[in-house]
Parts: structure tokens; sequence; C-alpha cells
């Protein structure tokens, strides 16, 4: 189990700077629409979930599963784009 646990955390490493980095293009897209009320798009949000269950199937992961995690992460970063537009307003 201790392998097992290193490579999620070696994996985790490599994670995060690409949350980080899909962090940092939200950031841009929030200075770019400027307005709160336009941070969810939700055509948007369903071309990125079948992506993902596309991306999914390329990578022999379920689907279900991977629609799920990037709906929860699209959730968090609409919320975070929305904080950002909202404290660039004063």
């Amino acid at each position: 189990m201790d392998e097992v646990r290193a490579a999620i955390d070696a994996l985790d490493e490599r994670l995060m700077p690409l949350i980080a980095e899909r962090a940092h293009c939200i950031a841009e897209a929030a200075r770019l629409k400027g307005d709160p009320e336009t941070a969810l798009v939700p055509w948007r949000v369903e071309e990125v979930a079948s992506h993902a269950r596309e991306l999914a199937g390329r990578n022999d992961i379920d689907p279900d599963l991977a629609e799920a995690l990037w709906r929860a992460m699209m959730r968090e970063f609409i919320a975070h784009e929305r904080r950002l537009m909202e404290r660039a307003r004063g």
C-alpha cells in the first residue's frame, strides 16, 4: 500500500501545476469578461463536460467518473471566477 500511496502523491505533484495553470486561465477569463454574471456559460460547461467524457474514453477511464470530476472542478472554478470579478469591481 505504501507504494500505491507514493504513486498517488507523485501524481498529485504533477497534477497541481496543471490545476494552477487552469486557474491562471480562469483569472484571465475573469479579467476579460469583467461581469460576475458572465462567469457561468452553460453551453461551455456542457462542451467541457462532453470533452471530458471523450478524453476518458480515450484513456480507459469511466466517462461518468471523468464527467463528475470535471463538473465539480468547473463548479469551483466558476465560483472562483465570480469572486475574482467581484473583487475587481470593488
